[in-house]
């Protein structure tokens, strides 16, 4: 502590109270500790005392020996706690003790502290060089204190976003991939389409996956599909709505969810707002959709206009809820990027601002370490052509999401353009009826793998998507 530090006394933050919460819970169930070391480490505690007692149980807990009062007392001996026994410390500690499920939190919150003590030691180290009466060289101070500060930010980080060797690296691949061949490990988080997720390896983290298509070809029914069956899969969803509010959209996964070829009655998401027609058949199917819904973790995000900045704090605010409920979050949707409020840096130059927006949402998908899945309106450029199905040069006129995405689905329903179409002929009316309920998908791009074309059927009224097997 310096000088200056010591005149201003300032009292620094710590976690004194979750550091023994931690410790007790620990000499309760050894258990606690494995959880506890993803998090923290001896040094991390702001009482010596406790870095001593931590430093010793992950020894032995590493030896394969168990944790007990014994060995605490062995260990700290005749320590200054403060006027009382070893003994009288150590049942204190267990008796305030957290619970196994709890100690991940509480070995947070302490290594928070021990982050947020060196950012205020870090700033008193540049204060003292500033107002001292020797002259330091500003370049070397200003360089230290950025290596501690960095230290900080890169150890917030997300593991896989933080910097390694390329011989560690390998080492994790080699080991996933074993899992994998083992079964004891997911290829990636599901689309929900088996030949997709065959051709993609599912949705992998840190990727940005467009879903791009002109209106009404159907992209906020996969983007819910999607979602729907990442969340059933690998954990929550959050599904940032830009149109619809929260009763829209799960009347369409409750006509999804309630969806029934057998039946007599088809429950659209129409149907259930309306509601004055259904039947008591049709309610008894909707009531057990509802009670499906209520354990299916898709968290909705209906507010309209919310900038980029306001995606990625709420994104990371599912991810930590995500986490205390022990879970990892598996993706977030965005229905539609073309909805996000850019800001004010590229007024009016729509490009830029869809630029700022594709690479924002690149990044949020690297920092958080997940697929973000975003859906994206083409141009008019399609109608101009006679055969209408998306191609990756329609992006070019969106800013950077071509180069950004790392998979585009490019999403088409012939059936749509020929309901629309005046005049059509005989053979377009049985080319109709055929394709009625049929939505291709097509991998427009992929960093590394096919590009191959999937037909699903479709029926848009009840936001039902089905690969069809043919």
């Amino acid at each position: 502590m310096n000088a200056l530090s010591a005149t201003l006394d300032p009292v620094l933050p710590n976690a004194f109270d979750s550091e023994q919460g931690l410790l007790g819970a620990i000499l309760h169930h050894n258990d606690a500790i494995d959880r506890a070391r993803e998090f923290v480490q001896p040094d991390d505690f702001s009482d010596a005392v406790h870095q001593q007692i931590f430093a010793a149980m992950v020894t032995r807990r590493d030896a394969g020996e168990a944790i007990d009062l014994g060995l605490m007392k062995a260990v700290l001996g005749d320590a200054d706690l403060g006027g009382i026994t070893v003994g009288q410390y150590l049942i204190n500690l267990m008796h305030g003790a957290t619970t196994v499920s709890n100690a991940p939190s509480y070995a947070r919150l302490i290594t928070q502290a021990a982050r947020m003590r060196t950012v205020i030691e870090t700033a008193q180290i540049g204060i003292a060089a500033m107002t001292g009466s020797t002259v330091h060289d500003p370049a070397e101070t200003a360089g230290n204190m950025i290596e501690a500060l960095d230290a900080v930010a890169s150890a917030a980080l997300a593991e896989h976003a933080r910097r390694v060797s390329l011989g560690a690296s390998a080492a994790n691949v080699l080991a996933r991939a074993n899992q994998v061949r083992q079964g004891a490990a997911p290829r990636g988080v599901p689309y929900g389409v088996p030949r997709l997720d065959g051709a993609t390896l599912g949705m992998r983290g840190g990727q940005l996956v467009i879903l791009a298509g002109r209106p009404a070809m159907g992209k906020t029914t996969v983007g819910l599909h999607v979602a729907i069956s990442a969340a059933r899969h690998s954990g929550p969803v959050g599904f940032f709505s830009m149109e619809m509010d929260a009763s829209e959209l799960s009347e369409r996964v409750m006509a999804a969810v309630a969806y029934d070829p057998r039946a007599q009655d088809v429950i659209s998401y129409r149907a259930i707002a309306d509601a004055s027609s259904l039947s008591n058949e049709a309610m008894e199917r909707l009531i057990k959709a509802q009670r499906t819904c209520a354990g299916i973790p898709l968290w909705i995000e209906p507010q309209a206009g919310l900038t980029l900045a306001q995606i990625a704090a709420r994104a990371r605010q599912m991810r930590l809820q995500a986490e205390r409920q022990g879970k990892p979050l598996a993706a977030i949707v965005v229905d539609h990027i073309g909805l996000i409020r850019p800001s004010k840096r590229y007024s009016g130059n729509r490009v830029q601002e869809m630029t700022e927006i594709s690479s924002g949402l690149k990044g949020l998908a690297k920092e958080l370490g997940i697929p973000v899945v975003g859906l994206c309106q083409l141009n008019r450029e399609v109608e101009k052509r006679p055969d209408k199905r998306p191609l990756l040069s329609d992006l070019r006129d969106s800013g950077s999401i071509e180069q950004d995405a790392d998979v585009v689905l490019g999403l088409f329903r012939e059936s749509y353009y020929l309901e629309h179409k005046v005049g059509r002929t005989d053979e377009e009316d049985i080319c109709l009826s055929n394709c009625q309920n049929e939505l291709e998908i097509e991998i427009l791009k992929q960093r590394s793998g096919p590009t191959i074309r999937v037909t699903c059927f479709c029926d848009i009224a009840c936001n039902v998507l089905a690969e069809v097997t043919r």
